[in-house]
């Protein structure tokens, strides 16, 4: 396994700064808000670099963390489909605004 200085970045993702729920971050993790009623994504900090811009933050996400394999395979869809899904209302409000 690499070193956390030896990881690959394997995703980027954009978020809107206001997806960010400090509140529930924990030692070891970021937190960002889903939409409503799907509740919270939590994103190790170890494989997460976070980037903060003027209007959002650009998640760059280790590749062991978003790619684990087959052995959780449903744990990769949904972490890669909420990060999609987290971008995607970023861009659209970014047009929209």
């Amino acid at each position: 396994m690499l070193n956390q200085n030896q990881q690959t970045m394997a995703q980027t993702y954009l978020f809107s700064k206001q997806s960010r729920d400090e509140v529930y971050e924990h030692e070891t993790s970021y937190c960002f808000r889903l939409r409503r009623g799907k509740g919270w994504l939590h994103l190790n900090k170890k494989a997460t670099k976070l980037v903060e811009h003027d209007d959002h933050y650009e998640i760059r996400l280790a590749d062991w963390y978003i790619n684990i394999g087959d052995k959780y395979i449903s744990e990769t869809i949904l972490r890669q489909e909420q990060c999609q899904e987290l971008q995607e209302w970023y861009l659209k409000t970014k047009t929209n605004g």
